[in-house]
């Protein structure tokens, strides 16, 4: 049987008491079994646990996935990007991501500690490794399938933070479609600012629920799933580090890139649910409902 727990809001810690605004066709907690099938390939069913308003603004989950099934269905992943096409649209979308942060990483007065939570398959990593052979990188990937993979980038692989040596203090720390994964993140975030230098800053994406892709899709919008206890809009990103005192450098829209065809296919299963294979076409680069953040501590 599933194991849920109670959330309590990631930002202010508030009960969850109204009524959800989002509600699933099946809901996890009362119509299925959560098996690792399931949770690895979303796309199939439109499954997700109630979303409710918090009074903060956020975007949440009342219950969720207790820890340990959680640690297990994260444990034996495929990597996020595994299609040769995808591979390529997903290494466009990241130079975009690292032309944000350039000009941390060309800083050439000291060597740069960086760390990313979320690593998966180390192609960003290998962008910034590019970018600045001198920094020093550090990857927390939960998913161990991609740790041989990793450790080709660093030595300094880590399938949980309070792996990493104590004394271990970071420049940089990227979170990449990592916020909207984690159910306590404000403990989360309090841990992570102990391996934070004073002046470091923190580089995040996340999905952005007041988009208006979220809008025309509805309840099929595909950031609705199992693995998001929470979502985001840019309000309620700024509330969340303005409470651990972080001053915000900027929030923007990503663009994304994606085959046209791809695009079509997961269209169509989102809004009709039915599965069209559409040929493969060209590459598009679309705002379509991301945004990333940097903020300074």
């Amino acid at each position: 049987m599933n194991k849920f727990k109670v959330l309590n809001c990631s930002i202010c810690q508030s009960k969850i008491n109204k009524e959800p605004v989002v509600t699933p066709e099946v809901n996890p907690i009362t119509d299925i079994k959560i098996k690792k099938k399931l949770w690895t390939n979303l796309l199939n069913k439109r499954i997700f646990f109630p979303y409710y308003r918090c009074e903060c603004g956020l975007l949440t989950n009342k219950y969720f996935i207790e820890e340990k099934t959680l640690k297990h269905l994260y444990s034996d992943m495929k990597d996020n990007v595994h299609l040769s096409d995808d591979i390529n649209n997903d290494i466009k979308t990241k130079k975009n991501y690292l032309r944000q942060i350039q000009i941390i990483l060309s800083d050439q007065r000291r060597k740069l500690n960086v760390l990313e939570i979320g690593a998966d398959n180390g192609s960003f990593l290998k962008l910034i490794k590019k970018s600045n052979p001198k920094v020093r990188i550090t990857a927390i990937e939960p998913n161990k399938r991609m740790h041989k993979k990793l450790k080709y980038l660093t030595k300094n692989v880590y399938h949980d933070l309070k792996k990493i040596p104590k004394s271990e203090k970071f420049d940089l720390i990227i979170a990449i479609h990592v916020f909207d994964h984690i159910p306590n993140l404000i403990n989360f975030l309090k841990s992570l600012e102990k391996k934070i230098k004073n002046g470091g800053f923190i580089y995040g994406v996340v999905h952005n629920e007041r988009s208006a892709m979220a809008r025309i899709l509805g309840r099929r919008w595909p950031a609705y799933s199992l693995q998001h206890p929470h979502l985001f809009n840019r309000l309620t990103i700024d509330n969340l580090f303005k409470k651990l005192k972080y001053k915000k450098k900027f929030i923007r829209k990503t663009v994304n890139f994606f085959n046209l065809g791809f695009l079509l296919k997961h269209l169509c299963m989102a809004i009709f649910n039915k599965k069209i294979n559409f040929p493969n076409l060209f590459p598009i680069g679309l705002k379509l409902g991301n945004f990333s953040f940097l903020y300074i501590k």
